[in-house]
C-alpha cells in the first residue's frame, strides 16, 4: 500500500536553547524509507523558529525541498493575524501551495478573533485547505474551542478545514460533530492519537467507529515529524492497518483523501 503523508515539520538546524528537535530533509526522507511512507506533505517552521519572518519561514522550507518535489509536497505556515497574511498567502498560492498549517497555541490567537476573516476570506477564495492543531497545548483553551470551528466552517464555507488531533480526548466528540455537520468540508487528522503516553490519545477502536459512521473519506493520516519517533511512526501506521475497518478505507486514511484534497 503506498502511503501518501501528511503533517511533516520542517524545521532549521536547532542551536542550543532551542526547543525544536533536529527535522531537516535528511533525516525526514531517511524517516520515510524506514516506515514505508512514499510521499508526505511538509509544515514549514513557525514564524517564531525563523526571527518571527513569516515570508522568510515559508521560503526557506519551499527551498529545502526543491529538489525532492517528487517525495515531498510543499504546505505553508501562516498565523492569521500577522499584518502580511494575506500576502504571503498569496504568494504561497502562486507557488502551487494549497494547505496552510495554523497553530493556535503556538501563535496563541483566538481563532473567532475578527481581525482574522479578512485571512479567512482570502484563503477561501484561493482554495487554501486549512490544518488545525485542535487540543491542549498549555495556553487558553478559549483560544480554540470545538464551537469556533463550527462557526468558521458555517461563515467561511468556501474553507476547507484539517482538525489535527481531532482535538484530543477531550474534545473528541466535539470535532466527530464538527466533521458530521460540514460533510465534504471538514476533516479528522489521525495524527499522533494512538499512543497511550501523549495527551491526544484515543481508543483505536473508538476510531474505527468514528470512521464506520462518518466514512473514511474524512480522514488524514498524518506523521508529526519529528516530534514522533521511528517507532512511534511504525506503530500508528499498524494500528491504521488494523483497524476494524475495510481495507479500501485505508487507503483512503494512508493517502486517497490527502491525494484528492490538495488536488482540489
Amino acid at each position: 500500500m503506498r502511503i501518501f503523508a501528511n503533517h511533516a515539520h520542517l524545521v532549521p538546524s536547532p542551536q542550543p536553547g532551542d526547543w525544536w528537535p533536529e527535522g531537516g530533509v535528511t533525516s525526514l526522507l531517511k524517516r520515510m524509507d524506514a516506515c514505508g511512507i512514499e510521499r508526505a506533505v511538509i509544515f514549514p517552521p513557525f514564524a517564531c523558529q525563523m526571527g518571527h519572518d513569516l515570508r522568510r519561514a515559508n521560503l526557506w522550507a519551499l527551498n529545502e525541498i526543491k529538489a525532492h518535489r517528487d517525495r515531498l509536497t510543499p504546505a505553508g505556515t501562516v498565523f492569521p493575524l500577522s499584518r502580511d497574511v494575506c500576502e504571503v498567502t498569496q504568494m504561497l498560492h502562486d507557488q502551487g501551495v494549497c494547505l496552510l498549517k495554523i497553530h493556535p497555541s503556538i501563535d496563541q490567537h483566538d481563532i473567532a478573533d475578527p481581525a482574522a476573516r479578512p485571512f479567512y476570506a482570502r484563503a477561501g477564495e484561493l482554495g487554501m485547505i486549512l490544518n488545525y492543531h485542535t487540543g491542549a497545548h498549555g495556553t487558553r483553551l478559549s483560544l480554540a474551542r470545538p464551537e469556533k470551528f463550527d462557526d468558521l466552517s458555517f461563515d467561511f464555507p468556501k474553507l476547507r478545514l484539517v482538525f489535527e488531533h481531532l482535538g484530543g480526548r477531550a474534545y473528541f466528540h466535539d470535532f466527530t460533530a464538527i466533521i458530521a455537520n460540514h460533510p465534504g468540508q471538514c476533516f479528522g487528522g489521525l495524527t499522533s492519537i494512538f499512543n497511550p503516553a501523549q495527551y491526544v490519545w484515543h481508543v483505536a477502536p473508538l476510531v474505527a467507529e468514528m470512521i464506520r459512521g462518518l466514512g473514511a473519506k474524512h480522514f488524514i493520516y498524518g506523521m508529526d515529524f519529528p516530534w514522533n519517533s521511528e517507532a512511534t511512526t511504525r506503530r500508528d501506521l499498524e494500528v491504521i492497518r488494523s483497524l476494524d475497518i475495510a481495507e479500501s478505507d485505508k487507503e483512503l486514511i494512508l493517502g486517497g483523501n490527502l491525494a484528492r484534497l490538495l488536488a482540489g
